[in-house]
């Protein structure tokens, strides 16, 4: 029995490590078999052989899950590189092209029916043509353009959405561009070219009435 403990009391730490290591149904049979082969073919004289075979099959066992673990399935997310492809343009972007086609309209006079940017443009004139820039058809008047367009209410404004106002007549009269941040910009007559409001200013918190979005 003396000649078998130092090799025992191996081989039992090395079964201990296997056994946290190794899953539950490759350690149902596979040292323990080997132990059982081992010792029953080749007597005491083969536990150095035995402490080989089951250092190698911890071995192996740690390698296979150091390989497994660096797989992407094992991160829940695919390591393959993102797609090239272009990603569809979003509503936010839309609305700062308009307004960034707006902006180099700033300082062009007003002339009410005015359809040139040499000459001068009226309130919605100017609208449609930022829009054509854009890609985007829109009827030529105030009242027209109020008239066709999504419904947006005031709270839910989007940089790019129409805003429009009600001045020298029932109904909508004067549009301009929502900027964020309760700004719009628009071809006012009162200011003799296109500038930038707020629709906290009292004429125009008391004369808005509504908005229309044209974009997606």
């Amino acid at each position: 029995m003396k000649t078998y403990r130092i090799p025992i009391i191996l081989i039992l730490l090395v079964t201990l490590c296997a056994a946290l290591i190794m899953p539950a149904t490759a350690m149902a049979a596979s040292p323990f078999d080997a132990l059982t082969q081992t010792l029953s073919s080749n007597g005491g004289s083969s536990s150095f052989n035995l402490l080989n075979v089951l250092l190698g099959m911890l071995l192996g066992n740690v390698v296979g899950k150091s390989n497994i673990s660096t797989s992407p399935a094992a991160y829940g997310k695919s390591l393959l590189p993102a797609s090239a492809d272009k990603p569809l343009p979003t509503s936010s972007e839309e609305g700062n092209a308009l307004i960034a086609s707006a902006k180099t309209y700033l300082g062009v006079p007003y002339v009410f029916g005015g359809e040139s940017v040499t000459t001068g443009l009226d309130c919605s004139s100017f609208t449609q043509l930022v829009m054509k820039e854009n890609g985007i058809t829109i009827p030529r008047t105030a009242a027209e353009q109020y008239a066709i367009g999504t419904t947006v209410d005031k709270a839910n404004l989007q940089i790019g959405d129409l805003v429009f106002f009600t001045t020298y007549k029932p109904g909508a009269s004067h549009v301009g561009f929502y900027m964020g941040n309760n700004q719009f910009i628009h071809d006012s007559s009162a200011a003799k070219q296109v500038t930038i409001s707020s629709l906290d200013e009292t004429y125009y918190t008391e004369h808005y009435i509504g908005a229309r979005r044209y974009i997606n």
